[in-house]
């Protein structure tokens, strides 16, 4: 039984990390419709996380699944994103002070 879960699980690996990422247009759509949520805009008023929205691909991929229509509609996962969103950016600076 163990061996069926390890195999569903090495091939929803190698299915979501052959999936294609978000486009340029999306990620620069949702970058545009976040301006309309105050925690973003406090996010662009710090040079550090303004370099990493415009650079860095990891956080421009989680800004690219955003939902936004779904965040408009629903707090809380307005409040899901907004947690995954600071993560990555605290992972990218972290990762940078680190190399």
């Amino acid at each position: 039984m163990e061996l069926i879960v390890e195999i569903f699980a090495f091939f929803g690996e190698v299915f979501f990390a052959f999936g294609e990422g978000p486009s340029e247009e999306r990620i620069e759509s949702n970058i545009a419709a976040l301006m309309a949520f105050s925690w973003y805009q406090d996010l662009t008023k710090k040079p550090k996380y303004v370099e990493l929205i415009r650079k860095n691909a990891s956080v421009r991929h989680v800004i690219g699944k955003m939902r936004i229509k779904k965040m408009k509609k629903s707090v809380m996962y307005e409040e899901r994103q907004e947690r995954r969103l600071m993560k990555e950016l605290h992972k990218q600076l972290t990762g940078q002070v680190q190399s």
